[in-house]
């Protein structure tokens, strides 16, 4: 199927776990259009989908191969085929088109709603939340970091590589441009760094201006950063023979002087917490960043003389609007609450 691997090998270029999982589930979506319906990809209509979703949800009602509600899929498993599928023909209408029609009862459809466009265009996700509501509820993290948790994680950890790579998510980065820093983009006399991407986009290649922000980190950050970068990455980088770029490297093993990967960093970043006495299922790469955004708002709070303006906020965390905030914001911070009373009613009850 070539056509349908080209996607596949798309989805692959960041992560090839993606292109692996997005394949078994077209697999899966291709093989029940073949046995149920005897049809192809190109030939697929809403319903065809919304009877697959129905398919893995129930079984196979009409040969009374009921699922077991022990078994019952997951809700966000569920999710993950319907984007799979809609997904694939987003990108099949946009490279390819097709000559089928689709039809509906009674209704007047727009002309770019034709073809796959049905498919992709249509909100199968409220027909799913509709029929299987996410009962499993959303994981549980420890989403900010108190003064004391910090200490002891950088206590824990057993190199000034992994101290710097937290430090710096403390620093209100997100893990994906800590680990895409380059050597030329830190300024150690200057304590000015940036990174080289965010959220896995490249800003630019190597005769191309970085155009990602540039921070002024603490001085404690720069300290440990320009000692790792002195000592174990130096010694990594002569013992392996591996020039690179990347701040971040690997310091042993057969991938030594190799950049320093996601999954690697979370592993550390896990058995450091374990060493703390930390639960490491709550331990996630992110916290860090929103850990930063409330240290900026509660002192905006405690200091209003030196509020930082919303524009500086922007610029600091890399956003295009403030809304990205409220994703971060902790809402039971005792210290928001106060400054809020203050605002209002308190300079009354002065």
């Amino acid at each position: 199927m070539n056509v349908p691997n080209q996607f596949i090998e798309m989805k692959s270029i960041n992560k090839l776990g993606t292109g692996k999982v997005t394949a078994h589930k077209l697999c899966v979506f291709f093989n029940y259009l073949h046995e149920k319906h005897s049809k192809d990809y190109q030939n697929a209509t809403n319903n065809n989908v919304l009877k697959f979703i129905d398919y893995l949800i129930y079984g196979d009602v009409t040969e009374l191969r009921i699922q077991n509600p022990q078994n019952s899929i997951a809700h966000s498993t569920l999710v993950g085929y319907v984007s799979s599928i809609t997904d694939f023909y987003r990108w099949l209408d946009q490279n390819y088109g097709s000559e089928m029609t689709f039809y509906e009862v009674d209704k007047k459809v727009k002309p770019q709603s034709y073809l796959y466009g049905q498919i992709y265009n249509y909100k199968h996700t409220r027909i799913i939340n509709h029929i299987l509501p996410d009962t499993k509820g959303s994981r549980e993290y420890i989403k900010w970091y108190t003064v004391e948790e910090k200490s002891i994680l950088l206590r824990n950890f057993l190199t000034l590589r992994d101290m710097a790579v937290f430090m710096l998510t403390l620093e209100g980065f997100r893990i994906d441009e800590v680990l895409s820093m380059q050597l030329r983009d830190y300024n150690g006399l200057d304590r000015l760094i940036q990174p080289s991407r965010s959220k896995r986009k490249q800003s630019a290649t190597a005769n191309q201006t970085n155009r990602l922000r540039t921070i002024r980190i603490s001085e404690e950050t720069a300290t440990i950063l320009n000692q790792y970068l002195f000592e174990e990455r130096t010694f990594a980088e002569n013992k392996s023979l591996e020039v690179s770029d990347d701040i971040f490297i690997n310091l042993r093993g057969a991938t030594i002087g190799k950049p320093l990967e996601y999954h690697n960093y979370l592993r550390i970043l896990k058995k450091c917490a374990k060493r703390s006495g930390l639960d490491s299922k709550k331990i996630r790469t992110h916290s860090g960043r929103s850990t930063k955004v409330m240290e900026i708002l509660e002192d905006n709070a405690l200091n209003p003389e030196d509020t930082k303006s919303d524009i500086e906020i922007m610029r600091y965390f890399g956003w295009l609007s403030m809304e990205s905030i409220t994703s971060y914001m902790n809402y039971n911070s005792e210290i928001l609450a106060n400054a809020a009373y203050k605002r209002t009613v308190g300079a009354k009850d002065d």
